[in-house]
């Protein structure tokens, strides 16, 4: 099987944080180090959602995952489906490759290597981590107007006809640009310390980080 390029870089650290792509490991790279959780969590990616198990059967072969890795979180979207739905999901990758998978969300299971399992944005409604971003936004009162300044600039948008294909990423796109510093991307947004780590709306993913 082909090596992947989440695979190929060294394990150092006892725990995995498995994640969809280049944006979400950047965010969650930035999150973890100011947690003071990067000497014992290493973030990697492994691409799309029907890359997963593909991953996980190279990954976990190697000799260095053997020797190293004590437990495995993985985090992927919910999209417009049902975070049920992509729970099962994951689970069927973990149990590909004789991993034990957890029995609920939020939850670990137990075994040689505990795993864990987080559907964004909270592990109950769709959505994904754009959603979640939005969230945390919200969250701060400092910021109503300027979320009003999006939300109007999407009534424009609508009541001239145009349709937003993903509104999740739309929003917090729009926001982001309108600070005009870097490119819109919710990683980037996490280089330049634009997420406050410390809000209501990422404490169930702060505490599932805590606990792989």
């Amino acid at each position: 099987m082909m090596e992947r390029p989440g695979t190929q870089r060294p394990i150092g650290a006892p725990k995995q944080l498995l994640v969809e792509g280049r944006t979400p490991e950047i965010f969650f790279r930035e999150w973890v180090e100011y947690l003071k959780l990067d000497k014992t969590i290493e973030v990697r990616k492994y691409g799309s959602l029907d890359e997963l198990t593909d991953f996980l059967k190279v990954f976990t072969r190697r000799p260095d995952f053997e020797e190293k890795v004590k437990s495995v979180g993985i985090i992927r979207d919910a999209e417009d489906k049902p975070a049920k739905s992509a729970f099962d999901s994951v689970c069927e990758s973990l149990k590909a490759v004789g991993l034990v998978f957890p029995q609920g969300f939020r939850s670990f299971g137990d075994g040689p290597i505990r795993t864990g399992v987080f559907i964004l944005p909270d592990c109950e409604q769709p959505g994904m981590l754009e959603t979640l971003c939005w969230s945390s936004l919200e969250t701060d009162p400092k910021l109503r107007r300027q979320l009003d300044c999006v939300a109007a600039h999407f009534q424009c948008l609508r009541e001239a006809g145009v349709q937003t294909q993903n509104p999740h990423k739309g929003r917090v796109w729009t926001y982001l640009a309108g600070l005009g510093k870097f490119d819109p991307q919710v990683g980037r947004a996490a280089q330049y310390k634009v997420w406050d780590w410390n809000s209501p709306a990422l404490g169930k993913l702060a505490t599932f980080l805590q606990e792989l």
